[in-house]
């Protein structure tokens, strides 16, 4: 199914009345009827996990029992987008003890820019360093929870040192680390960080497979976006760019004939779904004939700021309309 970013994004304007928002597949009878003796309350249904995030745009208060999960919106991305988005949340005989008391909350609530979008892989690769998937992973990252408060991770692929820690700090929890579960990843900007450097990777993965299957598949279920900044050669990258549904490759150079050369290389082997985009371009004849479809210019102060301009062009190819909401 496809989903256009223009369509779904929801409006920031506030609502008259307070908005409750009743999820379950079988609702109280009771809840419903208390519900519709107040007046100047608004009150929405949704009996699935993807409806009741469809519902979230505006609400002020979310009353939360058994749901239906949906395949491409797991419980963990749900709860997540309601912790994130600061909607006061309780279950149908919480509110039938105390409704003054959660309505109230209803209308003291300022909820946040919510909004939903399914979920997404978007993987940067290329054979050549220096081209600036590190910069490009981070800016989309951190520019996506910006606009909308959706949850958001980031994972580094090095067979060397980390970019993130020389980017961020040393100080940021390594992949093993969380892995292993002596620690929780770091949150930069709303974004979760998972690092990595090739030494540990290359133990932990020697020896245990299927914990870090199972860390992988944590990021996905918990993340509305999972950004992978990727090299080939590293031994987790067959396992994150098997085609699945959601994912989105991007092969990104720079005018670097090495870059170039690696690029078009890439765009051969890998599956469907992939995107060429030259990176730190100086003049118009560097995007000659090399298929290019998205450009981002040389700009040094962009680059350091994580501007959303480098962000915003690759975030269209991954939810149509983006662009154009962002206007």
């Amino acid at each position: 199914m496809k989903y256009s970013f223009v369509d779904i994004f929801c409006s920031s304007k506030k609502k008259k009345a307070p908005v409750v928002v009743v999820g379950g597949v079988d609702p109280n009878p009771d809840l419903l009827l208390k519900i519709s003796n107040y007046s100047g309350i608004q009150w929405r249904e949704a009996f699935s996990t993807q409806g009741l995030l469809r519902s979230l745009p505006g609400a002020n208060l979310v009353i939360l029992d058994r749901l239906i999960p949906v395949s491409d919106t797991p419980l963990a991305v749900m709860e997540k987008a309601i912790e994130m988005s600061g909607v006061p949340v309780t279950n149908s005989e919480d509110f039938l003890q105390q409704p003054e008391e959660w309505l109230g909350r209803a209308r003291l609530a300022n909820a946040g820019h919510i909004t939903y979008l399914p979920a997404r892989q978007v993987n940067l690769v290329n054979w050549s360093g220096g081209v600036g998937k590190t910069t490009l992973a981070m800016a989309i990252c951190k520019r996506f929870v910006e606009r909308t408060g959706l949850p958001a991770a980031l994972l580094e692929l090095s067979m060397g040192g980390s970019a993130i820690h020389a980017r961020i700090s040393n100080s940021l929890p390594e992949f093993f680390a969380i892995a292993t579960g002596k620690s929780e990843p770091e949150i930069w900007h709303g974004v979760s960080l998972y690092p990595m450097e090739g030494r540990s990777i290359d133990v932990l993965w020697g020896e245990d497979h299927q914990r870090v299957r199972q860390v992988l598949e944590d990021i996905r279920q918990k993340h509305t976006l999972f950004v992978v900044d990727c090299f080939p050669g590293h031994p987790l990258f067959p396992e994150l760019s098997q085609p699945q549904p959601g994912m989105v490759t991007m092969v990104i150079t720079s005018p670097r004939d090495d870059s170039i050369l690696q690029a078009c290389r890439l765009m051969e082997e890998l599956a469907d779904r992939r995107i060429l985009v030259l990176n730190m371009a100086k003049r118009l004849a560097d995007r000659a004939e090399i298929g290019v479809n998205v450009t981002l210019p040389f700009n040094e102060s962009w680059a350091l700021s994580l501007d959303s301009r480098l962000a915003d062009p690759l975030l269209e190819k991954v939810y149509t309309g983006w662009t154009r909401r962002n206007r």
